[in-house]
């Protein structure tokens, strides 16, 4: 269920030149795949997705994206992970953030969307957006998450979380309200100009938030505020379900117990 986020009307994540890490090996193509590929090239379109941490993203939506709808798709992580637990092994801080780089790239490589990051760190838990904001250095996030539109170029920008206070990790919402905020700064010209002799400005079309609670977000929401997308679809080129596909990606995040039988 994705919901439409009309008050508020701008949203989504980042990655500075030196911060992003696509680096994902190219995977093994068969006839199935090379058919989806020779399919996207008749297809324009770029989905944007921002969330905090890895295992945040939506992998039922980037495999739908991607594999379905056969636009590209991307995941922008505002973080890289290292203040989770690891259910693998000793490593923590920067040593799980490299687990969980690899594990975000091998996900990729199943649902087919790219992969991006930022500088930010992921310090552990935090209880409000104020504090990772802090921690985070503001301006230098959103600069990020304003490089990766500009450089991307979405007609669509989605967030897995709300940008207002709720119950969820300060990283969470801090993730939603700088997407936000980049949905209309990297419009600007004003907004990093020295980034502008790389990239060009540019205005996503939309910005929507990925709503988790659909039902209870629904019953709270007027008519017509969301949209409805159908994730579950069985693709006869490929053979599997984008959730087949998606439980493949999940299950990549081994170092957080994740894991689904497709």
């Amino acid at each position: 269920m994705i919901r439409t986020s009309h008050p508020l009307n701008a949203f989504l994540v980042a990655a500075l030149t030196s911060a992003q890490a696509f680096a994902q090996p190219e995977p093994v193509r068969d006839a199935a795949a090379l058919q989806v590929l020779l399919d996207k090239l008749q297809v324009l379109g770029t989905v944007l997705y921002v969330a905090a941490h890895p295992d945040d993203e939506n992998t039922a939506a980037l495999a739908a994206f991607s594999q379905g709808a056969r636009v590209r798709a991307a995941y922008l992580s505002m973080t890289r992970g290292g203040g989770g637990q690891n259910l693998i092994g000793p490593e923590l801080g920067d040593g799980l953030a490299l687990i969980r780089t690899q594990e975000l790239l091998a996900a990729r490589h199943l649902d087919g969307a790219e992969q991006y990051f930022t500088r930010c760190n992921d310090f552990g838990f935090s209880k409000t957006p104020e504090e990772t904001l802090s921690v985070w250095v503001h301006d230098a996030a959103l600069a990020d998450v304003v490089w990766i539109v500009r450089k991307l170029r979405p007609d669509v920008i989605l967030t897995r979380f709300s940008p207002t206070l709720g119950t969820t990790h300060g990283h969470h919402t801090a993730s939603a309200m700088l997407a936000l905020e980049a949905f209309k700064a990297a419009a600007d010209p004003k907004a990093f100009p020295e980034q502008l002799d790389r990239v060009r400005p540019w205005q996503a079309r939309r910005i929507l938030w990925n709503s988790f609670r659909p039902q209870a977000e629904r019953d709270a929401m007027k008519p017509g505020s969301f949209l409805t997308l159908d994730v579950g679809a069985y693709d006869p080129v490929l053979g599997k379900s984008f959730t087949e596909l998606a439980a493949e990606s999940r299950s990549m995040h081994r170092s957080q117990g994740f894991g689904a039988v497709p």
